[in-house]
């Protein structure tokens, strides 16, 4: 029998061991509550607590798993008393000792990414305000669409991140349960006292049943779940900025030390940084996958498979911290290319097409799919004569209009080619207006410095 091999088998140790400090803060919680309530013996107590308390700044005896380990570590502290170190195991289980240590230990990070999501959003503000009166081409399909300011387009990630808190805030009202007393599945016959635990360790509610307590991991796969989401706004923003990077559009540009050259090619800067962003998200959603398998058709009420529930779970924290980190350094040396953007509405004047459809509604009583269709036949004859909108005549407009369309008429329509005049136009709540841009950019401040 190869003993080794069965014992590295069952280990979690290699990873688990993460849970020190929250292992840790259950066992000086509990001992104490089993002396206060008269369960073990509070001198006995006293002495289990000091060494745990002893133990937070020394190695662990490694074993099996965190449990096991402070256990061995705790013995080795006690010296000749260590079968004190019993007094720990009384009237809980591994089972719900591991989901209180995670759920701890969720809280924690949900508190530091948001910390992350938040340096980053004001990071994208900062830019925004830097660059607050650049025009630019907006797109959909990626196709040219219609003008907007750069910073109103910029700031459209900001609400993403800000959403991306708010769920984490929200998951965190259903991690925030102490399941600590549950035991191995059926609660326990002593007579402990689980309110007073759950406050000394930070809970504002308890669990209700002892089976649900030990058996579920939806608190994980909802933490695991909001970070997809996250992970997925990270992959859409780095790559909005790859393709701006690229010189066909050039856009933006980064410090050389955020791009990567190649082995045989001179001339590439390439965005390696964001790119791994862009990959690291497949690592999230495999995780959630993951976890959800795992789940999938587990009997009532604990079985080992939940081991592995940790694996998932750190592998997703430490990938999204680590991505919002980088892409907060991105965004903090991110310079924009005015003159290339605002080139670009030159060359793709197209993009006036809408609001010359909306001039013809305001001014002569057509309704929009009318003037939609007028627009159609203008950009048709553009296109078959190498035009633009711009440098279209009177006498041409006039006669794609069929209506009484004066030269004070044309000359108003020009006017629609003052880009800056155009996007600020767009005032409606939410649009692109630079009024709406720095409304946004106030409400975003506020979001970012109330307390949470």
């Amino acid at each position: 029998m190869n003993k080794k091999l069965l014992e590295n088998f069952l280990s979690s140790i290699s990873y688990d061991k993460i849970l020190k400090p929250y292992e840790i803060e259950t066992c000086i919680v509990w001992t104490k509550m089993l002396a206060e309530c008269g369960i073990v013996d509070k001198k006995n107590a006293k002495k289990v607590v000091l060494m745990l308390e002893r133990m937070k700044d020394k190695d662990l005896v490694y074993n099996e798993d965190i449990h096991f380990s402070v256990e061995s570590t705790l013995e080795k502290l006690l010296g000749s008393k260590k079968d004190l170190a019993g007094i720990i195991r009384t009237a809980r289980s591994r089972n719900d000792l591991v989901v209180s240590d995670e759920r701890m230990y969720i809280k924690d990070e949900i508190k530091n990414i948001n910390k992350l999501i938040k340096n980053l959003v004001l990071k994208i503000v900062e830019l925004a305000e830097k660059n607050i009166d650049i025009r630019m081409v907006g797109y959909t399909h990626l196709q040219p669409a219609q003008p907007l300011f750069f910073s109103h387009y910029i700031l459209s990630f900001a609400w993403w991140l800000l959403r991306d808190n708010e769920r984490l805030k929200d998951c965190y009202k259903r991690v925030d349960i102490s399941v600590l007393g549950s035991a191995a599945l059926a609660g326990t016959s002593f007579k402990i006292d689980r309110i007073k635990v759950a406050k000394k360790l930070g809970f504002s509610n308890v669990s209700y049943n002892s089976v649900d307590a030990v058996s579920d991991r939806d608190f994980i796969v909802e933490f695991i779940s909001c970070l997809s989401i996250l992970s997925m706004h990270l992959s859409r923003m780095v790559e909005e900025l790859i393709i701006y990077l690229t010189p066909a559009f050039g856009y933006i540009k980064l410090k050389e030390e955020l791009t990567s050259g190649s082995s045989i090619m001179p001339q590439k800067e390439n965005p390696d940084y964001l790119e791994l962003i862009r990959g690291k998200t497949a690592r999230v959603y495999a995780n959630l996958v993951g976890i959800l398998t795992l789940m999938k058709a587990l009997p009532l009420s604990y079985n080992r498979d939940m081991q592995e529930d940790k694996i998932y779970l750190f592998d997703s924290v430490n990938v999204v911290k680590e991505c919002l980190e980088v892409l907060t350094l991105v965004f903090s040396n991110i310079v924009v290319n005015k003159e290339r953007l605002e080139e670009h509405i030159e060359k793709f004047d197209f993009i006036f097409s809408t609001e010359i459809a909306n001039f013809l509604v305001k001014n002569f009583g057509f309704n929009y799919k009318q003037s939609y269709e007028k627009l159609k036949n203008i950009l048709k004859y553009c296109k078959e004569n190498k035009k633009n909108l711009k440098s279209l005549t009177y006498e041409e407009y006039k006669k794609f209009l069929g209506v009484e369309f004066s030269q004070k008429d044309y000359q108003k329509l020009l006017e629609i080619f003052d880009v800056k005049k155009l996007i600020n136009s767009y005032d409606s709540l939410g649009g692109t207006s630079l009024n709406q841009v720095k409304l946004q950019i106030r409400k975003i401040k506020n979001i970012c410095n109330k307390k949470s």
